[in-house]
C-alpha cells in the first residue's frame, strides 16, 4: 500500500485528509497525534458484510502545502495500536486467524 500526496490551499483536517484516499463508509474513528506533523487515524469501516479496522497515517508538509496519506487495513498488521475502545467495539469478529487477529490482540492489550 502506497502513500499519496495532495496539494492544498486550506489545510484539511485529519479526517478530511483520510477521506481523500478512503472510499469505505466510516462508522466511527479516533485520531492520535503521533509526532510533530503526523497523525494516525483509527477507523471502523463498513466493508461488504463486515466492519473492519482501517488505519491512516496523515503527515502535513506546511511549507509546501501538501498532505501525505497512507491507508492500511488491519490485515497488514499496522504498527499502530491506539484505537479507542468505543471504536474497536464496533468491529465485527474476524473470520479467520490472520494478521488482523494479531493486530486486534495487540489493540486489546492496551485496554488492560
Amino acid at each position: 500500500m502506497g502513500t499519496i500526496s495532495v496539494q492544498y490551499n486550506k489545510k484539511p483536517s485529519v479526517v478530511d485528509a483520510f477521506k481523500m484516499d478512503m472510499s469505505l463508509p466510516i462508522i466511527d474513528f479516533n485520531v492520535e497525534h503521533v509526532e510533530d506533523k503526523e497523525y494516525a487515524i483509527y477507523s471502523a469501516c463498513n466493508y461488504k458484510d463486515e466492519v473492519i479496522a482501517v488505519i491512516g497515517l496523515i503527515r502535513y508538509d506546511y511549507l509546501n502545502k501538501e498532505v501525505f496519506i497512507k491507508i492500511m487495513d488491519e490485515t497488514v498488521g499496522p504498527y499502530f495500536y491506539d484505537m479507542k475502545k468505543t471504536v474497536f467495539d464496533k468491529l465485527t469478529p474476524t473470520k479467520e486467524n490472520s494478521f488482523a487477529s494479531e493486530w486486534r490482540r495487540k489493540v486489546k492489550l492496551k485496554y488492560n
